[in-house]
């Protein structure tokens, strides 16, 4: 699914490589349509919030391994 706009500036969806205008779409199709958009705007933030926790888990990792390089490990066995 993918959302252009013409020379006139009517909204166009281009879905399974046929286009349609948003206007001329029945209420349930625009419906669904903002559905998708909700869901698009949704996944996009929650993938930004993900690449955010593991950019703060990568840190914390690497200030973990910087205060353990300065302790003596167990000996084990």
């Amino acid at each position: 699914m993918k959302e252009i706009t013409d020379g006139e500036n009517k909204q166009k969806l281009k879905f399974d490589d046929s286009e349609y205008f948003l206007d001329d779409l029945p209420k349930e199709a625009k419906q669904i349509v903002m559905g998708l958009r909700t869901a698009d705007a949704q996944t996009k933030m929650y993938e930004d919030t993900l690449k955010l926790i593991a950019l703060g888990k990568n840190k914390m990792v690497q200030d973990l391994k910087m205060i353990l390089d300065k302790i003596e490990p167990i000996q084990n066995g």
